[in-house]
């Protein structure tokens, strides 16, 4: 009879019946032992020995003989196993059946020649014990189980029923009832046993699939990574020639027409870096291999350099750009300073792109959490947002459908890795609106309003506007002591002007926004210059960056001292410093002439490594602009012979040339270095290429290098690499 034969795809599973085999040999080890230890016991103070010393004899002989067997057999489980487990399973069924047969043998014959006294009630206690105890280590083996159980059970229940009498009656009919308990908790068993295994089988058989799917999906955005990575690096190397071309075009003589077509190309240039840039964070979010960095800086000052940036863009697409900043500001934070600006200027940028003829303020306030933590918060609002709307089913808000797009896929990215969060939505008036939260350090509490110089306290201003307008900019200057009234019509102006001009206090400032450049508005600019009355008064005009299109304004303030322009959204920093200019001839701290540029590099030289003839045509260009001496080397041997020969004070390197790269030319000089033995000679050295990963950085740094730079380089980016290792 086959005891057992597999019949699921779990029971066919070597591994599992291994399990379950193992398991067995064991439990039949310490059944053995306890066996032997209870018939030893009986053995010794019961009465078969002095009663039926040969029965007692040939029992004992027989017993001891099927123990040694099943457990030299058990001992051997490994090395039998492997040989056959089909054939370790029949010889494991035989001896365990043979064993079960003689303990039946023992207690059939202790009951029928003792009765049930003496040792007899401790056998049968100890066999009711140690079947109900094994009943859960053979319950793999159904058939078998039921065999060895009914072996073990039925000839002693029919030897004491047999016998006869109460006692024999009674322990035959518990026997009986006890049997058919365990024959029941087999079945039980049984199919609890392989339904488990079951499960834990489709449960790792599950688990392997998704590890295989996971490993193929993180092959594959790994390999996405790496692609979009070459890529942007092939970009890179691509757009810095075509930005570096138009660099050096900058500096040639063109007319006004050139000029515009070639700001046009530099502006499209950018547009196709940041494009990059933003699909390269893209890949590194998914893959989860975005660094973020910290630094401490300027908050507002920042903020007031993005929307600067940005407002030619809006003013290019006819949006007004405007923002406010709460006093509660700090002025100087510790975090990631570039992606904070990347959120805040895609926000903006593409919010700009969406308006038409709109309006967009950026309010940006600071929630403190902490003495030196809290959330910076800014909300960017269109007030005419004319975009495609599409319902939210998860809030009662409208939001865009160019809200899929790859810059607010990136943003929310960005948000998410810095711990913060993004909302998106356009309320019931038609607002456009984006919230992002940012937690950030406090590295200092004071205070973000501008200092004012104590003189403009008391001085008066007019402002010349078509509507009612309510700025920031207003508030601040107002803030400082000066007194500003506004008009709405250049009559009133006129009038105004007049009135105070004949009192004891004139109007020192006169302020021209939101006006159409009219003949009259030129007329009325022009003919307070020559009024006795007014000729002290100067005049502002707060301008678009599309208002330099207007040759006759652009003529009027350029012949004119008592004339300036500012271009919108006003920052309060640069107001204040125009205001003093005109009212107190203090010098602009802004100096942007040619012989500044040159002063700062003068009697310095510079070497620059790249075997790109156009990089090394741009890179030069933009150093002897800065008034550098320029030395140029094509590999890592060429440079290596220019800074045993000559004094040079900061190094360009690119990573990637023949003969020998960027990494091997900057070991060598740090080598030269330490061979002279100078003291406090360090030559910076900055890395310059289109490799823009982490571990592209930290091989730079590893190398020896002490500064990195990307290309396409930018003139600013240069400056300020030069700027931090040679000083102005």
């Amino acid at each position: 009879m086959q005891l057992f034969s597999p019949s699921s795809k779990v029971q066919r599973d070597r591994n599992i019946l291994r399990e379950s085999d193992a398991r067995l040999a064991k439990y039949s080890r310490r059944g053995i032992v306890f066996a032997l230890i209870a018939y030893t016991i009986c053995l010794a103070y019961g009465y078969l020995r002095v009663m039926e010393p040969r029965l007692a004899v040939i029992l004992t002989v027989g017993f001891f003989i099927i123990c040694v067997v099943r457990a030299f057999f058990l001992l051997r489980f490994e090395p039998i196993y492997a040989k056959g487990p089909q054939r370790w399973r029949n010889l494991y069924f035989a001896f365990t059946l043979l064993g079960a047969a003689w303990w039946s043998v023992i207690l059939i014959s202790v009951t029928l020649t003792l009765g049930m006294v003496g040792e007899t009630p401790i056998l049968w206690l100890y066999t009711v014990i140690f079947q109900a105890t094994v009943t859960s280590s053979l319950s793999p083996y159904k058939k078998f189980s039921r065999v060895y159980q009914f072996i073990s059970i039925i000839p002693p229940t029919l030897a004491a029923l047999w016998m006869g009498g109460f006692d024999g009656y009674m322990y035959s009919v518990m026997m009986f009832i006890f049997y058919i308990m365990l024959h029941q908790q087999v079945d039980t068993l049984h199919d609890n046993y392989w339904q488990r295994l079951e499960a834990n089988y489709a449960l790792t058989q599950r688990t392997k699939v998704l590890e295989a799917e996971k490993r193929n999906v993180n092959a594959s955005v790994d390999l996405n990574a790496e692609f979009l990575s070459g890529l942007g690096r092939e970009f890179r190397a691509s757009l810095n020639d075509i930005l570096g071309g138009l660099t050096l075009l900058t500096d040639s003589k063109l007319t006004k027409e050139q000029q515009d077509l070639l700001k046009l190309a530099e502006k499209a240039g950018e547009s196709q870096l940041d494009l990059v840039n933003n699909v390269v964070d893209f890949a590194k979010i998914n893959s989860r291999n975005l660094v973020l960095e910290n630094s401490i800086f300027n908050l507002r000052t920042r903020i007031e350099q993005w929307v600067s940036e940005l407002s030619t863009e809006a003013h290019q697409q006819c949006v007004e750009l405007d923002y406010q900043l709460t006093s509660e500001l700090p002025l100087r934070v510790n975090g990631d300073m570039k992606r904070v600006g990347q959120v805040f200027n895609n926000l903006v940028s593409n919010c700009i792109k969406l308006s038409e003829h709109g309006h967009i303020t950026t309010k940006v306030q600071f929630e403190r959490t902490g003495e030196s933590s809290g959330y910076l918060e800014f909300q960017i609002i269109d007030q005419y947002f004319s975009g495609t709307e599409i319902t939210d089913n998860h809030s009662t808000s409208k939001v865009s459908a160019s809200d899929s797009s790859l810059w607010l896929a990136l943003c929310k990215g960005l948000v998410e890795c810095m711990s913060g969060s993004l909302e998106t939505g356009v309320t019931e008036h038609n607002e456009r609106q984006y919230l992002v939260r940012l937690p950030l350090e406090v590295s200092n509490t004071q205070p973000s309003l501008v200092r004012s110089l104590l003189k403009l306290h008391g001085q008066r201003a007019l402002l010349l506007t078509d509507k009612e307008i309510d700025t920031y900019w207003l508030k601040e200057v107002e803030s400082w002591g000066i007194s500003i009234e506004t008009v709405y019509s250049i009559e009133k102006a006129q009038l105004r002007l007049d009135d105070a001009g004949n009192s004891e206090h004139p109007f020192s400032v006169l302020m021209i926004q939101n006006l159409r450049t009219t003949p009259e508005l030129l007329d009325f600019s022009q003919g307070l210059l020559y009024d006795d009355l007014h000729q002290s008064l100067n005049q502002i005009f707060l301008l678009r960056h599309s208002d330099d299109d207007n040759s006759e304004l652009t003529q009027l303030i350029a012949n004119n001292s008592k004339i300036a322009n500012l271009y919108r959204p006003v920052i309060g920093s640069r107001i204040h410093e125009l205001l003093c200019h005109m009212l107190f001839q203090k010098p602009l701290s802004q100096c942007s002439s040619e012989e500044h540029f040159h002063q700062m590099g003068e009697g310095k030289e510079a070497l620059l490594v790249d075997d790109h003839r156009v990089n090394q045509l741009v890179a030069e260009g933009m150093l002897k602009k800065l008034g550098y001496g320029v030395n140029l080397a094509s590999n890592g041997f060429e440079a290596l012979k220019i800074v045993e020969e000559k004094s040079i004070d900061i190094i360009f390197m690119d990573c990637q040339m023949p003969e020998m790269d960027g990494f091997d030319a900057t070991r060598a000089i740090r080598e030269l270095e330490q061979k002279q033995g100078k003291e406090g000679r360090h030559i910076p050295i900055v890395a310059m290429t289109a490799h823009t990963e982490d571990s592209d950085k930290a091989s730079c740094f590893a190398a020896g290098m002490d500064d990195y730079l990307a290309k396409p380089v930018r003139y600013e980016d240069l400056e300020a690499r030069l700027i931090r290792w040679l000083g102005r």
